[in-house]
């Protein structure tokens, strides 16, 4: 069981960051939703094994000074939100750059 942050979570069912959500959840692993537009991001938890991107490149700039505050061991960039600033950033922390899809990654075990 991981830690995981679904950053950029929606509560509409019919968003990709719904469904990566609750498959989180079915496969056992502890995912924390966060919603840059509601939530705040003071209130996070400073440290996750994975954070899942469901934001743009403009959005996940205007949080990546927090970011990259997080712990982190992997940061799994969601098809829409590729950012090769963010990347590069994070890799100079040591951390892991996964460019796919959550949902395909659980479902076929490569998560």
């Amino acid at each position: 069981m991981t830690n995981v942050l679904v950053f950029g979570y929606s509560d509409n069912p019919e968003r990709y960051s719904y469904m990566a959500f609750e498959l989180l959840k079915d496969y056992g692993h502890k995912a924390v939703a966060f919603n840059p537009r509601t939530d705040d991001f003071k209130s996070l938890a400073k440290s996750f094994d994975t954070i899942t991107l469901y934001v743009n490149p403009t959005i996940g700039e205007k949080f990546s000074d927090g970011l990259l505050k997080i712990k982190t061991k992997r940061v799994i960039f969601n098809p829409g939100t590729e950012n090769p600033v963010l990347e590069k950033k994070f890799q100079e922390l040591g951390v892991e750059i996964v460019i796919g899809c959550t949902l395909v990654m659980l479902k076929t075990n490569q998560y």
